[in-house]
């Protein structure tokens, strides 16, 4: 299964949980507790996290804050799971994990603002740690409630709004804990993280869903939507009308240079050349497909139309893929004679008319300037083509490769968006052998790897994309 994708909405809050490997303590001492907060303090003062709330519990942490960009928590957890793991380790002389795993996160409605607050910061409470949360001297209660200064603490809008001064809110936000949340407020919130869903109403679920593209409501879990032919990534056909280009019955065809890319606005993902991987590796994720033959593509959907070409028909990134500038040309090979190389044309083309643009033959019939550049420009896409799949071969041979999916919410309210594609799993990769890894790291195979595995870090830019209109 693939990791679940972090969900990143400008402004909008997330509660943070991250547990002890088998619910064993991380927190075993004073000291302890006190590293903690030290590590979150620093943290909270080098990276771009607001914090609203937290408590350190024996066995898990629980923070409620705004990330004011889309790496922030994941650099925020990443160096706390670090410096304390390190010092923990040293301290009790062990190795290994520390944590039950990747820490959970869920997305806060600021409806569910101080609810949350009050329940991280109850938590020693119900856990009958103490009686009051004020005798807890490792949460953020005296910062809320008591009006205490905490250098991590930035206080959240709802809470600014609870009175016009700040001793006024803390007496407000206090007397919040003269009536403990109810079991169901309870229960909503607890599902929430662990399922790793949306804290909030229906209607803040359809808000968001229409900033992302894609439905984030409830959905059962059962067949997907088909998103794959064949088990491969589905690639609609930015072709219209392919025809073999034949200088008697087009001898008056022209072409214009292309304006605009709309004809591949429906493509969920680009074919692209090993040679490319750097230029586009470094915008969209670089995947390869399923299949009986393995290809290599960028990402560019969750489903929908492609998140890379904006409303205008405009590339939103500099570099563009050859195979969309090789349209509205095309290459195929003879059936009779397969090593004949023929090209093909789009005549449905915006591009192509008989009526504007540059001639394709010139009056002797014989190929123009722009004609004979075009082959050329498809002649060598065919040989980088032919060399990107021995490189795909080889890899896809080795095994190395493994299913995934691009998903949301889990359990019953799982939601598949993108799946039928595949990628190097880290730990089949370093069990090969070494002659094979050394060959690799000849022919450059290994820094094509590196290149494709941190592409995948841009599958966060997709959601970013789709919540904005293109």
């Amino acid at each position: 299964m693939a990791r679940k994708v972090r969900l990143f909405f400008e402004d909008t809050p997330q509660h943070i949980l991250l547990r002890g490997n088998n619910q064993e303590q991380i927190f075993c001492d004073q000291a302890d507790y006190d590293f903690g907060l030290d590590v979150l303090k620093v943290l909270t003062n080098h990276l771009l996290l607001k914090i609203h709330a937290y408590c350190l519990m024996p066995n898990h942490i629980h923070i409620l804050c705004t990330p004011l960009n889309q790496d922030a928590i994941s650099r925020f957890m990443q160096g706390f799971g670090i410096k304390y793991v390190s010092y923990f380790n040293k301290k009790y002389n062990r190795t290994g994990t520390l944590w039950e795993g990747r820490y959970r996160s869920s997305l806060v409605e600021n409806a569910y603002v101080l609810p949350l607050m009050q329940y991280i910061e109850s938590n020693p409470v119900r856990a009958g740690i103490v009686n009051l949360s004020e005798d807890y001297a490792f949460s953020s209660f005296v910062a809320n409630a008591l009006n205490e200064n905490n250098e991590c603490i930035t206080h959240h809008t709802v809470y600014n709004l609870l009175a016009s001064n700040a001793i006024e809110r803390a007496m407000i936000y206090k007397a919040r804990f003269h009536e403990p949340l109810s079991k169901e407020m309870l229960a909503f919130l607890r599902e929430h993280i662990a399922k790793q869903t949306i804290t909030g109403t229906q209607a803040f679920y359809q808000e968001l869903s229409k900033r992302i593209g894609t439905s984030l409501m409830n959905n059962k879990v059962g067949r997907p939507k088909k998103m794959i032919q064949n088990n491969t990534i589905k690639r609609n056909s930015m072709y219209k009308n392919l025809v073999v280009l034949d200088k008697e019955n087009h001898k008056s065809l022209k072409v214009s240079p292309m304006s605009n890319l709309l004809f591949a606005k429906e493509l969920t993902s680009t074919p692209i050349l090993a040679n490319e991987i750097a230029h586009v590796g470094k915008d969209f994720p670089v995947v390869f497909t399923s299949g009986e033959q393995t290809g290599l593509v960028a990402l560019n959907s969750l489903g929908g139309s492609n998140l890379a070409i904006n409303a205008e028909g405009k590339y939103i990134v500099n570099y563009v893929p050859a195979f969309l500038r090789r349209y509205p040309f095309s290459i195929g090979s003879n059936k009779e004679n397969p090593s004949q190389q023929l090209i093909l044309i789009d005549s449905e083309s915006e591009f192509v008319s008989q009526s504007k643009g540059k001639q394709l033959f010139n009056k002797e019939g014989e190929n123009s300037e722009t004609l004979n550049n075009a082959i050329v420009f498809l002649q060598n896409y065919e040989q980088e083509r032919a060399t990107t799949q021995n490189v795909i071969n080889l890899i896809a041979q080795s095994g190395i490769l493994e299913e995934r999916e691009i998903t949301v919410g889990e359990g019953d309210e799982k939601k598949i968006l993108v799946n039928g594609f595949k990628v190097v799993s880290k730990e089949k990769l370093y069990a090969l052998d070494d002659a094979t890894l050394a060959e690799w790291v000849r022919k450059g195979i290994i820094s094509f790897i590196d290149m494709h595995l941190n592409s995948l870090n841009h599958i966060q830019t997709l959601f970013n994309l789709a919540s904005i209109k293109h």
